[in-house]
């Protein structure tokens, strides 16, 4: 029997005043462009339809010694690079071209020994960038191009050399079925990545050893399935209707305390939740770094606490070294953090909420200083073909939050001398039908979009920092390429002017439940600590 251990099912949000700092926006831009290494270049790739800009995306963010690290799933053609970085700091050129990263090379086209499709990276505290390449490109469409396999890279930042390449076996990610979306790393005994499959046959999360150099899935269909309930829902009117399985993920704190003493925290665990899901779960990592849990590529059948219910389903989070989880709300536009010491439901936060700014927050990025950044991409409108180049689809808002991210401590360590792997078996468990069946492509095709009307919502302002002066607006592209500092879109600073008038980003700064979906009250767009 599987053991799930449940919390109260009912939902309360609360938003305690105590002390606050303003998110802002601090790179924007109308399509995605990259610094090509000639005009030449740049014209036959558009030409040829090698760089389509209405079909390339931001979505994995990571930051590390002055660059913000993207990714730009293949999930359509004309995409001519999925891993790139730009500057991060104070820029006057707050829309930069993106540097295809390691390489123009490591981001070939069918080239198996380059990067193919990446959703999303780490890069831990050595300047060692995890990538997970699911290997499989143009996901979003009917037919997939089914070239190389899905594989995990380690390339060091500061040596500028790859690490080491682990190609994962067919038994834990399909060559033709898997999905890999995101990553966590785990220094402790030996070292591991926690990895989400989030495909619609064999979703699980893929541990790799890095002592062992070798690796195995861990499933549970009751937290890492779609939930049937949750499958539907609206991001600014416009539906996402499919089975959308676990994908974000984030590793609880390494060390806690024992009295006066700093130790290592066994009780150590991995949070996570299904896309189409109202509920945060997550499981202790001695169960995901004990492969007998995976044998016969069987079904766990242990413990997987479920935390309760949350406002909206989430795509993506962040944990710092403290126990302080960031995540989206992608229904309500909103950000919330949850310190995981407490009970989930009295205390999880609606921190930001903004229909415009926040609309489909992805990623989460947070550095050892304290800054939160938070990608967002609107990727309801791309799924649908619905962006507009003509305005901004793509933003970094950024905030100092005070914690650190949770790979930073004293000890960061791992041993990567690969060990000899040996095999086991177990009882044979029932075949597991996915609710997803025969559905190789990206997993987020669904009927047409039903437009709705959005909420009125009131509107506080408070007094921030002045904009910086904002430059003149670019053009649609065309088949001229821009200089390697040029801007692809209008950029803002602080606050977003529209229009000739300044508006704030909004947050959340009263709530009440109602049949256990959350209702917020538009203010000033503040993260707030709870006391």
């Amino acid at each position: 029997m599987i053991a799930v251990r449940s919390f109260s099912l009912v939902l309360f949000l609360a938003v305690l005043s105590g002390t606050l700092a303003k998110f802002r926006v601090v790179r924007e831009w109308n399509y995605v462009n990259f610094t090509w290494p000639d005009s030449e270049t740049y014209q036959n790739a558009f030409l040829q339809q090698g760089y389509i800009p209405e079909n390339n995306i931001l979505a994995g963010i990571k930051y590390f010694e002055g660059f913000y690290y993207v990714t730009h799933p293949r999930m359509r053609n004309g995409v001519p690079a999925t891993l790139s970085r730009i500057p991060a700091g104070n820029t006057n050129d707050t829309s930069p071209l993106f540097t295809p990263y390691p390489s123009w090379e490591m981001n070939n086209l069918h080239d198996c020994d380059s990067l193919q499709n990446v959703q999303n990276i780490e890069i831990d505290p050595k300047g060692q960038i995890w990538i997970i390449d699911g290997g499989r490109t143009e996901t979003l469409g009917r037919s997939p191009v089914v070239k190389c396999k899905p594989k995990l890279v380690v390339y060091d930042i500061k040596e500028m050399k790859t690490v080491f390449t682990y190609t994962f076996p067919e038994n834990v990610a399909s060559f033709n079925g898997s999905f890999l979306y995101d990553i966590v790393v785990d220094d402790t005994d030996g070292g591991f990545a926690y990895i989400t499959d989030n495909g619609g046959r064999d979703p699980g999360i893929i541990v790799y050893s890095v002592k062992q150099n070798r690796s195995w899935k861990i499933r549970h269909s009751q937290s890492m399935h779609a939930d049937p309930n949750a499958v539907f829902f609206k991001v600014n009117g416009v539906g996402i209707n499919a089975p959308l399985n676990l994908a974000s993920i984030a590793l609880g704190p390494k060390l806690s305390t024992n009295g006066d003493r700093v130790v290592i925290n066994e009780d150590r665990e991995v949070f996570y939740t299904p896309i189409s899901s109202l509920h945060i779960y997550s499981i202790n990592t001695s169960v995901l770094k004990n492969d007998h849990f995976a044998m016969d590529d069987g079904e766990y059948q242990g413990q997987v606490t479920d935390h309760g219910l949350k406002a909206s389903q989430t795509v993506g989070m962040v944990m710092d070294n403290e126990g302080v989880l960031y995540y989206s709300l992608l229904g309500s536009n909103s950000i919330a953090r949850w310190d995981i010491h407490t009970p989930f439901q009295t205390g999880q936060k609606i921190i930001a909420k903004d229909e415009r700014y926040l609309e489909w927050p992805n990623s989460f990025a947070l550095d050892k200083e304290g800054n939160l950044t938070i990608l967002v991409n609107r990727l309801e409108r791309f799924i649908y073909d619905k962006l507009d180049l003509k305005e901004p689809n793509f933003r970094l808002i950024a905030s100092n939050v005070g914690g650190m991210n949770y790979l930073y401590d004293d000890s960061y360590s791992y041993n990567n001398q690969a060990e000899s792997s040996s095999t086991s078996s177990t009882t044979e468990s029932e075949e597991l039908k996915p609710i997803n069946t025969g559905l190789d492509q990206d997993p987020y095709l669904s009927p047409q979009p039903e437009p709705e009307p959005s909420a009125n919502s009131e509107e506080e302002h408070s007094s921030e920092p002045s904009p910086e002066p904002e430059p003149s607006a670019e053009p649609e592209p065309s088949p001229e390429p821009s200089g390697s500092e040029a801007s692809s879109s209008t950029a803002h600073s602080t606050t977003v002017s529209e229009n000739g008038s300044t508006r704030p980003l909004t947050a959340s700064s009263a709530d009440r439940t109602t049949s256990g979906v959350i209702f917020g009250v538009v203010a000033t767009i503040t993260i707030f600590y709870g006391l």
